[in-house]
């Protein structure tokens, strides 16, 4: 059958018309993930599962993705885009409160743990009054401490957690998982553009041990008035329109 020249490594997404949708965030932690991504990956609040279908992508070494995550209707999204995209079976979605134990989602198992965490403290700034943009953008159902709780229990002994978060909230991030035995490997600092106040933080944990973070270049996400620059723009050429 002829395919008319589209490139079945593109992806298409699928998410909802109303509601939370996903952002540049989960792309630029794409691509800063990417390098160290192997064996089975989670992601811990995988919305329309965009993240792990990136990875799938950028990711050779990627041999298995989980996405879990509260909201059904998103997980619905995940669940298509997964059997679309990686008709594989690679990649599978599942219901679940990360916080406690998830059904056939075993401790300790993965090499690679993903979120893009909400963002906002709860109790702070302006509530969002649909509820699903509330969840995944404000710390309704999971706090920052539980999320690095949660990726400790799921890593394997040399497995690695990857996240994004913005920028004023780094102090948090050691004593947070210092308490669950995970330190700082690797820091890059996201900037709107060159000039422009830091807005974003990616980071990189190992479990344990000792070592200094390694503070990677800095990210300058848009390299003129409306485009990326050339590393995220890369990134952003494996989607295609549906």
């Amino acid at each position: 059958m002829m395919n008319h020249g589209i490139d079945p490594d593109r992806l298409i997404i699928r998410q909802p018309e109303r509601g939370y949708r996903f952002s540049i965030d989960s792309v630029i932690l794409a691509g800063f993930a990417a390098p160290f991504c192997r064996g089975a990956v989670l992601d811990l609040g995988t919305g329309c599962g965009v993240l792990l279908l990136l990875l799938s992508r950028l990711a050779p070494g990627m041999l298995a993705g989980t996405g879990v995550d509260l909201q059904e209707d998103l997980l619905d999204f995940a669940h298509r885009n997964f059997r679309d995209n990686c008709p594989d079976g690679r990649l599978v979605a599942v219901p679940g409160d990360f916080r406690g134990e998830i059904p056939g989602v075993e401790p300790g198992s993965f090499d690679l743990v993903v979120s893009n965490p909400p963002y906002g403290r709860a109790g702070h700034g302006r509530r969002n009054p649909d509820p699903g943009k509330e969840t995944a953008r404000h710390e309704v159902t999971c706090a920052l401490p539980e999320l690095f709780a949660a990726a400790s229990r799921f890593l394997s002994a040399k497995g690695r957690f990857a996240f994004i978060l913005p920028y004023p909230r780094l102090p948090e991030i050691v004593p947070c998982a210092a308490s669950v035995g995970l330190r700082v490997e690797l820091l890059r600092v996201v900037h709107p553009r060159d000039g422009a106040t830091p807005s974003r933080g990616l980071c990189c944990l190992v479990r344990g041990g000792s070592g200094t973070p390694r503070l990677l270049p800095p990210l300058f996400l848009h390299g003129g008035a409306e485009k990326y620059c050339p590393e995220v723009e890369r990134i952003c050429r494996l989607f295609r329109a549906g």
